[in-house]
């Protein structure tokens, strides 16, 4: 965990040797074997930047008001890029957003909610983790569209559904890990100390809640899963690859009997490498997949006055 934003130089040097992706990313890591070499460093180099930005949100080392503040100015950054910034990170951020043609409102977006993760969290309702889900995750599924190749602006709900069903995947991963760190993203009402030292009455609650979080996860990612056909087909078969192993975890975590107090559930690097060979024959239909005629705009239900949405009266 790193104390203080990274220099724009130290997230260059992640861009070129892809280390932070290798280390903390492995995941997207594997997949990212499929794309090209252009595509890949580009990738790497945006969650090297989304990296550092979460590092800074969970710094155990700066106060709540002072991560707030660094956030917020790297925001105001953004928004206006006449201004000059003081934070390298902010430089950084204004060169991945004019180098990829990265739509900044997504990247602002991310910040937004990032400023929530610096202090307690308490989410009570599926419309407020729908809102963080698409803060934290699905603005990394619009910013990774520019890097793909996508050029239909029809495949942002679909990019958007991707990345809210990864992180309901890592919400469901993390409870524990995110208790320890005084947060509790699913609506539940329990406390993080009392995740922390759970009855059975509150496992078994807990089991149910992840139960009903993993199958709308699963929603997400049909949906998600049907937008790559707006995809170039190389960039299509990295993100199916990478969407597969992620949904792996979830469906792990259930033959575990979704027992989240034994901790964080992992895919191994064998078990990552069973589940790409046994992808590989369904690979010609994905390259194949027709365009779905239109999103369903119901899963956006909660995201109104978010950014490239799909919402329900459109």
């Amino acid at each position: 965990m790193v104390t203080q934003p990274l220099t724009s130089d130290q997230v260059t040097a992640r861009e070129s040797t892809m280390e932070t992706l290798a280390s903390h990313g492995k995941t997207f890591y594997w997949a990212s074997f499929f794309l090209t070499r252009r595509q890949a460093k580009a990738a790497a180099e945006l969650y090297a930047c989304c990296r550092a930005l979460d590092d800074l949100a969970d710094s155990a080392t700066q106060s709540e008001l002072t991560k707030k503040h660094t956030l917020k100015a790297l925001k105001l950054a953004l928004e206006d890029t006449d201004q000059p910034t003081h934070y390298p990170l902010g430089k950084a951020l204004r060169r991945l957003t004019s180098r990829h043609q990265i739509p900044a409102t997504a990247l602002t977006s991310l910040l937004d909610g990032l400023i929530t993760d610096t202090q307690s969290v308490a989410i009570t309702s599926k419309s407020e983790l729908d809102r963080y889900c698409f803060r934290v995750a699905g603005t990394v599924g619009l910013m990774m569209c520019p890097i793909l190749g996508v050029s239909d602006e029809r495949a942002l709900p679909f990019a958007i559904d991707l990345g809210i069903a990864m992180q309901l995947t890592n919400i469901c991963r993390d409870v524990l890990e995110d208790a320890e760190l005084g947060r509790r993203y699913l609506p539940l009402d329990v406390t993080p100390v009392e995740l922390r030292f759970a009855s059975e009455t509150i496992k078994i609650r807990v089991q149910h809640a992840l139960a009903d979080q993993l199958q709308r996860a699963e929603v997400f990612y049909r949906s998600g899963l049907c937008g790559l056909a707006y995809l170039p087909r190389r960039s299509r078969v990295a993100i199916f690859v990478a969407a597969h192993l992620y949904r792996a975890i979830g469906r792990k975590l259930q033959d575990r009997r979704l027992a989240w107090w034994e901790g964080r559930t992992v895919i191994t690097p064998m078990e990552k490498l069973m589940l790409t060979l046994k992808l590989l024959p369904t690979l010609l239909f994905v390259l194949l997949q027709p365009k779905p005629k239109r999103h369903k705009s119901h899963l956006h239900a909660n995201l109104e006055g978010l950014p490239h949405v799909n919402h329900p009266q459109d």
